[in-house]
């Protein structure tokens, strides 16, 4: 060990001195911080929306949060297992169902009676039927019209080629038309032959045929694929099952990328327990307490370059020991070979990245989607299905519940068996906000660059609070118009509101030079902004 010689302090001169070291040393580091802000270039903010569900556009702040906020639940179905859906018992309800806002209306699929027509080949037979409904309003959901669901029984060989595992529907931009909706899933051939990967097109969302079977090794429960803009590529999220048939088996989420919906390459985990996951139960087995059923990942607020991936993880809950007589699990058809454990549940945790593989997981790891009352239809389950819709000035995210358990077990607080498609409905951008203290905070940017004439936020400062925006050059100097003595106060709750000072609304003078974003917030929740044009849509 090396002797350290002690060091004595005076209460004079030598906390003078260590003080003129300690502010030396912060000097030269708030100089050096200074020079590489100004030596970094400039982000392009454009005239694209910008969310605050990262620290991507806080260079700097003070009393200011990142807080994750929840969709509102309605727990009003819009299907449901226990009503008959047009009258009809045999409408139902499914936990791999998908919608989409295509046009006026509203469509499901996976969901509903099962009435659309899936065919092997063109023209072949009938080989399974995807559920349906479609509603102008997002509530009230109706059959199709009958014409496009007629069948020839004669054709049909429903059941004998296999069983389809689910819908993932989306449309494919690069697709012609013949083949513009797609819709991928787990394909279960009779006989216990090796399960396989299908992707199924059509040309209106109504007739399906067999598209694709690439290969692709131990896909599972629903998937994501969607084309990838920026990145020129299609973009596969799906389930792979590490250690599979072993006591360590777990789930995980993992990308892989395409050209042409055949070859799937660059496989690369995105989704999976860690060591603090690991870490919050010690399980009676030695698979881990929490992992990742699947995930519906989106592009966020559009395919833009800059954009986000958000995600919603299907979180599986299990490290709980089970009565004995339950161990084996619940279904009927199906007796596990490993202990099952409780509580078997799943509910939807977020997380965001900027490059759809390094994803960060906010809200403290919160729940996002949660479980609903003991019960109640969805007490075991909160599922969201692909893809949340914007209707106005909201997001709509439809999820399945059940109060069934994944093995099989019904909530005990329930009379029956009941699981239901619902709405969960989240303000426009909202999924995290940069929230302002009481007592006020502030978010400097990075610096940037835009294009546009006018400055819009999207904000709530609630009953009490208020918004200021100065702008500064790229010196970090108060430009001279759009100071914060020349800002006007803000306390509308607006989706778009429009930053103003003393005299003009207009920043169309500063466009493309580089500046930063001052905003100056008491008890506020700020979750985008953006730079807009004449006429811009919210």
């Amino acid at each position: 060990m090396i002797a350290r010689k002690p060091i004595f302090w005076s209460r004079g001169r030598g906390i003078a001195q260590r003080r003129l070291r300690i502010g030396s040393r912060a000097a030269a580091a708030m100089a050096c911080g200074i020079l590489a802000a100004a030596a970094a270039a400039p982000i392009d903010a454009g005239s694209r929306k910008q969310l605050f569900m990262d620290r991507k556009w806080i260079d700097r702040s003070q009393g200011i949060v990142l807080t994750m906020n929840g969709p509102a639940k309605m727990n009003q179905p819009v299907l449901a297992s226990d009503v008959a859906w047009e009258g009809d018992p045999g409408a139902a309800v499914a936990a791999y169902s998908s919608v989409i806002k295509d046009g006026g209306k509203i469509r499901i699929w996976g969901s509903g009676k099962p009435l659309l027509p899936v065919r092997l080949e063109p023209g072949g037979p009938v080989i399974a039927l995807f559920a349906y409904a479609e509603s102008t309003d997002g509530i009230l959901f109706v059959a199709p019209d009958p014409k496009l669901a007629a069948l020839e029984d004669s054709g049909a060989e429903i059941g004998k080629h296999g069983r389809i595992g689910g819908v993932s529907v989306w449309i494919d931009p690069q697709a012609p038309p013949a083949h513009r909706y797609k819709s991928q899933a787990k394909f279960y051939p009779p006989g216990g032959r090796p399960s396989e990967f299908h992707i199924y097109s059509s040309p209106d969302g109504y007739r399906w045929t067999l598209f694709a079977a690439p290969k692709i090794d131990q896909m599972d429960t629903q998937s994501i694929l969607f084309w990838d803009e920026p990145q020129q590529r299609y973009a596969l999220y799906t389930r792979k099952n590490p250690e599979a048939g072993t006591a360590r088996r777990h789930r995980v989420v993992r990308r892989l990328d395409s050209a042409d919906l055949l070859r799937w390459e660059h496989e690369q985990f995105v989704m999976e327990a860690d060591d603090v996951d690991r870490g919050i139960y010690a399980t009676p087995t030695s698979q881990p307490p929490v992992d990742y059923y699947g995930a519906t990942i989106f592009k966020y607020p559009d395919d833009s370059a800059g954009s986000v991936y958000v995600m919603l993880a299907h979180a599986f809950w299990h490290w709980q020991r089970r009565p004995k007589e339950q161990r084996a699990g619940g279904y009927e058809d199906v007796k596990f070979s490993y202990e099952v454990l409780a509580p078997a549940t799943l509910d939807d945790r977020l997380s965001v990245s900027r490059d759809g593989l390094h994803f960060s997981r906010l809200g403290d790891r919160r729940s996002f989607l949660p479980l609903g009352l003991s019960g109640t239809f969805s007490s075991k389950w909160a599922w969201s299905l692909p893809h949340p819709i914007r209707m106005g000035n909201e997001i709509w995210i439809y999820y399945f519940g059940d109060n069934r358990d994944h093995d099989g077990f019904v909530d005990p607080a329930a009379t029956q068996r009941q699981c239901a498609i619902d709405r969960a409905i989240l303000r426009l951008d909202g999924f995290v906000s940069a929230d302002a203290a009481y007592e006020g905070g502030e978010i400097v940017t990075p610096l940037l660059t835009f294009a546009g004439e006018r400055l819009e936020l999207n904000a709530d400062p609630g009953a009490g609070g208020s918004i200021r925006v100065e702008l500064l050059d790229e010196h970090e100097r108060p430009i001279p118009g759009y100071t914060r003595e020349d800002a006007a106060a803000l306390c509308d709750n607006s989706v778009c509101l429009p930053v103003a000072w003393r005299a003009t609304g207009s920043v169309a003078p500063l466009a493309r030079q580089p500046i930063r974003i001052r905003f100056l917030m008491r008890d506020c929740k700020l979750y985008a902004f953006r730079f807009a044009g004449p006429g811009a849509a919210p």
